[in-house]
């Protein structure tokens, strides 16, 4: 496939698009916003109540009492803003000329769309503005829509599995997305559907001091099989903005998904997301982050599997100056014959100001897991002021299981640098040679354009810090 199915063009994502949107909900949050929301979206009765929870539980948090310093007034926030009034186009060139050009300066166009993906929904704020499935895909019985849509649609699905592994009382930021939701993807697969080509979302903050809150329901039933990609940008602004989204994902019997992420948030946002994965047997779940952007991120994918599943979990956290990439992951191992790994690599580039990558690894064996497999690693390149911490957990209850962690820190020193350039290599390429070299393990894991996007947004990235110094 080529690469242009995945195309992401870093060095345009932080234009500015100032607009004005056609509707915008601000202020303090209370149950008058709430309301408000879902009257707009005029929604059934059923989402209102749990939108009314989430917000019950939202009061009775806290920030977390661990991790980076969240600095967030939740009086300011914009909690909803429409771009465009509803219904939305039915075609790409009914669009808005200016929500068309943002997306031409991403790299995403409307033959790229059609020809490159199976599907794809765009979020623009608050709203889903753009949704495109492939015909033949329609025809197997894949939906692939707005979770907006799916629950006036598909209110049965939505009804099922919404919120039934992802309380509101999570952490505060689930519960606000829970009262707050907006946009985001539903999808799903039928038994036995395996869905050839990937399923693509793009979500972009363009308003300062937004927020942003879509929520993601993914069913894949029995021997079916999906991969999903999103990918997510916003401009600099001097106001911060916020991202919390929650992800929701049901893998049924011998079923397959592959999740891919490309986050790239401008640094003036704050990335708090929470995302699960439920596996039964048999089933095979793949969970891989890229994480580049925001001012500080925490994200934890977690799985959980049962007997005779596999859970595979890989994060790439590339943090610069000022940058905190608060990352690692969850296993919750509840079946026999299990095997499942946690892969995290951290690069801490700091050039003037700290960067810090931090690995959080938490794997919970439970009792009668018999002859499950675990294996966690995390791994940080440090240069300049690059600061990694590691940080794991493990409860293990069933004896017969097999598990380990391994943690490794490396600075790059100039040294290093200098061997390379006595060899006729730049001092550039030297460096993008001991960085790609450290990631390759993780790599070549990945299907090869996963892999290429990777190095395109990193080489880019290298190409901005010029040199060791």
């Amino acid at each position: 496939m080529d690469i242009r199915s995945l195309k992401i063009n870093k060095e345009k994502e932080w234009f500015e698009s100032k607009y004005k949107p056609e509707l915008e909900i601000k202020g303090k949050l209370s149950e008058e916003i709430v309301y408000k929301i879902s009257k707009i979206k005029n929604e059934p009765e059923w989402m209102l109540k749990i939108r009314l929870k989430g917000l019950e539980a939202f009061k009775k948090q806290d920030f977390p009492d661990w991790g980076p310093k969240l600095d967030i007034d939740f009086d300011k926030i914009t909690y909803y803003a429409l771009p465009i009034i509803y219904p939305k186009p039915a075609k790409w060139e009914e669009l808005p000329e200016f929500i068309r050009e943002v997306y031409r300066k991403l790299g995403i166009t409307k033959e790229y769309l059609e020809k490159y993906l199976g599907g794809a929904i765009l979020q623009f704020d608050s709203s889903p503005v753009y949704e495109k499935i492939k015909d033949y895909l329609e025809s197997l019985g894949v939906i692939f829509t707005s979770l907006d849509t799916a629950v006036k649609e598909y209110p049965e699905l939505v009804k099922k599995y919404f919120g039934k592994i992802i309380s509101p009382y999570e952490n505060k930021f689930a519960a606000l997305n829970t009262a707050v939701w907006s946009g985001g993807v539903f999808i799903y697969v039928p038994k036995g559907v395996k869905v050839d080509i990937p399923l693509h979302a793009y979500f972009r903050i363009n308003l300062e001091n937004m927020g942003q809150f879509e929520r993601t329901l993914i069913i894949v039933e029995e021997g079916a099989k999906v991969s999903y990609v999103e990918g997510c940008s916003a401009p600099i602004y001097s106001l911060g903005s916020l991202h919390a989204a929650v992800v929701e994902t049901y893998v049924h019997k011998d079923g397959e998904l592959n999740y891919y992420t490309i986050q790239n948030w401008s640094k003036n946002v704050y990335n708090l997301v929470t995302k699960r994965a439920y596996g039964e047997e048999n089933s095979i779940i793949r969970w891989v982050s890229l994480e580049l952007g925001s001012k500080v991120t925490m994200l934890y994918p977690s799985l959980i599997l049962n007997d005779n599943s596999i859970g595979e979990i890989y994060t790439i956290s590339y943090a610069t100056d000022d940058q905190i990439l608060d990352t690692g992951g969850r296993l919750f191992i509840k079946g026999k014959n299990v095997r499942a790994i946690i892969t995290s690599k951290g690069l801490s580039i700091g050039k003037k100001r700290e960067a810090k990558t931090v690995n959080r690894t938490d794997v919970k064996i439970f009792k009668g897991a018999e002859n499950s497999y675990v294996k966690s690693s995390c791994e940080s390149l440090l240069i300049g002021k690059g600061i990694s911490e590691s940080i794991p957990r493990f409860e293990v209850y069933e004896n017969s299981a097999y598990y380990n962690h391994e943690a490794k820190m490396e600075a790059i020193d100039k040294e290093k640098i200098f061997y390379l350039k006595s060899k006729g290599i730049s001092e550039k390429d030297a460096l993008k040679l001991i960085i790609f070299g450290f990631l390759e393990d993780i790599t070549e894991k990945l299907p090869n354009i996963y892999r290429l996007e990777i190095k395109k947004l990193l080489d880019i990235e290298l190409e901005k810090y010029g040199g060791i110094g």
